[in-house]
């Protein structure tokens, strides 16, 4: 991973022809059919699968999930990014000791931080059904497709548009964006 030529860089990155790539892609279509039974379901990536992932340096731009919980016939999917702070913030607490750089998760089907008193996500998926989605990093721009059924003519297509670079995430002061980082 230490060779540019095997990593790529957003447009904006100031010695972006020294890499193997402006931008990526990649895309999936996949059915999970299992999820640990076991954990506590206050952890987020308690009965949790990574099943997709853009990994910088330090942190995650785009990291997709799929979670069930055990009493739940459906799961969810959703993704995160993750705030990008200087290297001097990386493990900053708040006033509440909280870290500073954490994860903005997102829902796609269903809805990521659900506890097993909760509702069955029943817009989410199921264990064994079939699901796509299509992440393409085109200049300083990811754009995100997530596709149910992408097999019948109902299909539930939801999309995300996120400018990498930009930084401050939803108004995360902390968040430098990914436009000096390399993935």
């Amino acid at each position: 991973f230490d060779d540019p030529k095997n990593n790529f860089v957003l447009a904006s990155h100031p010695n972006a022809m020294k890499y193997g790539s402006i931008g990526g892609h990649l895309e999936a279509s996949l059915a999970v059919n299992h999820v640990s039974t076991s954990g506590n379901d206050n952890r987020n990536g308690a009965f949790a699968v990574v099943i997709g992932q853009i990994h910088a340096s330090t942190n995650e731009p785009l990291k997709i999930l799929y979670r069930k919980l055990p009493n739940h016939k459906f799961g969810s999917l959703s993704w995160a990014y993750e705030l990008n702070p200087s290297v001097q913030q990386q493990n900053e607490l708040d006033k509440n000791g909280i870290k500073l750089r954490q994860d903005i998760h997102h829902n796609v089907f269903g809805q990521y931080n659900l506890q097993q008193s909760d509702a069955d996500p029943i817009e989410g998926i199921k264990l064994g059904e079939i699901f796509s989605y299509q992440v393409d990093v085109t200049g300083d721009i990811l754009h995100l497709t997530f596709t149910k059924n992408p097999t019948s003519q109902h299909q539930i297509i939801k999309t995300f548009v996120i400018n990498l670079a930009k930084g401050n995430y939803q108004g995360h002061s902390i968040d430098q964006g990914y436009s000096q980082d390399w993935m």
